[in-house]
């Protein structure tokens, strides 16, 4: 509210307060959809909407934390509820919980007083670690496009340039999909550009977990790599001076302590990331994210191939690099370097496929996720071939995760309905039912793309869109909770102890 009233002031009222609403949910649902060109907005509208997007980036996630110390704290009187929002925000929930139950078994418990001071450490550094790596990445990827994207008429003087970069790049990693300058079509024939906003959607959506796993793990090998540099200098050094009976000179002493000191930092700072991903999820994430983009644009290209109406005209490179690209961004981004109102009919549905399954859980992107799909690619095998238990790569799938997972894809499959139907009534058979479906699938995805139906869409249609935006961005199991007070989990049988995935 106080987003969409900001906008309606900077435009002076020439937009209307639904259209500002409209802008300002798209914005912090990081959705990308518009009724308006962003470009004849005003500086000041486009700064309010950026600051959205980027609250919008972090918001869930961060809210999603808080809630888990409220309701650890006794606010909810609920076990159950408290135990599934802490393994919503920790994959390593259930061995945390075994080394606590270890610690009170010998009598080692923390006070009431040390405990709530343990749970607010905790809760600061994981929002530190979320705020570092975003800011460090948008920082990097803002730098990157200011220096790599071409001469254009677009971008008119220094500035211009320099917050067309920031803006794309907070964007891009926020998994938002808008621009100002309308479309990313001045682009297409820049690899390079292409590949920078390509990392940085991909580093946003596949969640913070994941990337604070490969930060910890890249750490780690630098730690282990100085270790060996060290000791390898260290035993240089002492055969040179027992040799020739000197005293090591000062710049290896320097060297040396130097060295120890970073090593130390590296290690402080390497235990001050939390909320990092098991490697069941590592795993299953970067997997499913390589196979669903090489499907996506291997697929785009042979489809759109010779159509001249998308990438039909490009050279063979750019034909590539563009089919990739649309591939990356439709699974929750939203940004386009062609015309997808022209694409052909199989590439629409494959979007659609791709809207709908999404980025990882706990990171910007929308969808069901893909841990949630690829739990449920597993349920239905354990249907086919019954097994006691779900297992991934010989290992037992929580109980939880998977209950969870059947849970969001039902939820999710009857908002669509529910929503398609709204929409269609409400529209008035302006548009065929696929472009409205679409529509849907973009905006419950908090993808973005639009086939042109956004721009023309009445006050009705666009609180329905708001709303939907709203429980793409949220969750229907998270709102699920908020209303019931509790996951639905009930008894599940016996003792959970699989491995906790966290999904959508």
């Amino acid at each position: 509210m106080i987003g969409s009233f900001g906008i309606f002031v900077s435009e002076s009222g020439r937009l209307s307060y639904t259209v500002s609403l409209y802008l300002a949910t798209s914005s912090i649902c990081v959705t990308g959809l518009s009724p308006v060109l962003l470009s004849e907005l005003q500086r000041s509208t486009q700064l309010i909407m950026m600051f959205l997007i980027q609250v919008g980036g972090l918001g869930i996630i961060t809210f999603t934390v808080l809630i888990g110390v409220l309701v650890v704290r006794g606010l909810s009187r609920s076990t159950r509820l408290a135990s599934f929002v802490y393994e919503a925000t920790d994959a390593h929930f259930a061995k945390r919980t075994r080394d606590k139950k270890s610690e009170q078994q010998s009598g080692s418990s923390l006070s009431g007083k040390n405990k709530t001071e343990s749970e607010a450490s905790y809760v600061r550094r994981m929002l530190l670690s979320l705020f570092n790596i975003s800011l460090s990445i948008e920082a990097v990827g803002a730098g990157l496009l200011y220096f790599c994207m071409p001469e254009t008429d677009r971008l008119p003087g220094t500035p211009s340039r320099f917050f067309l970069s920031v803006f794309t790049s907070v964007s891009a990693f926020n998994n938002a999909g808008f621009s100002i300058v309308d479309d990313l079509s001045f682009l297409a024939k820049d690899p390079l550009c292409l590949l920078i906003i390509q990392f940085l959607i991909v580093m946003g959506g596949i969640g913070f977990p994941v990337i604070i796993f490969i930060e910890k793990s890249i750490l780690e090998i630098i730690q282990k790599f100085m270790g060996k540099i060290e000791a390898v200098t260290e035993t240089f050094m002492m055969r040179r001076t027992v040799l020739l009976g000197e005293d090591p000179p000062a710049w290896y002493i320097f060297i040396i302590a130097t060295s120890v000191r970073l090593e130390e930092r590296l290690e402080v700072y390497r235990k001050e990331l939390f909320g990092d991903a098991n490697r069941m999820q590592m795993a299953i994430i970067v997997l499913g994210s390589l196979i669903l983009i090489h499907i996506g644009g291997i697929s785009i290209l042979l489809i759109e191939y010779d159509n001249i109406e998308t990438i039909g005209k490009m050279g063979f490179t750019e034909k590539l690099f563009n089919s990739f690209f649309l591939s990356v961004s439709s699974r929750t981004a939203g940004f386009n370097t062609f015309d997808v109102t022209e694409i052909r009919s199989a590439t629409y549905v494959l979007l659609c496929a791709l809207m709908f399954i999404g980025g990882g859980p706990q990171g910007a992107a929308g969808g069901i996720k893909i841990t949630t799909f690829f739990i449920l690619i597993l349920y239905l095998k354990n249907v086919i071939r019954p097994q006691a238990r779900v297992q991934a790569w010989g290992e037992d799938v929580s109980k939880n995760s998977v209950a969870i997972s059947t849970r969001i894809y039902f939820l999710a499959t009857i908002s669509l309905i529910v929503f398609m139907f709204l929409i269609t009534l409400a529209n008035g058979n302006k548009y065929g039912i696929e472009t409205i479906f679409f529509e849907v699938m973009s905006a419950f995805g908090t993808v973005g793309l639009s086939l042109g139906m956004t721009a023309y869409t009445n006050d009705i249609e666009k609180f329905l869109y708001i709303t939907l935006m709203f429980m793409g961005r949220v969750g229907t199991f998270t709102l699920l909770i908020a209303f019931t007070g509790h996951s639905g989990l009930g008894d599940l049988g016996g003792k959970d102890d699989g491995l906790k995935i966290q999904v959508g």
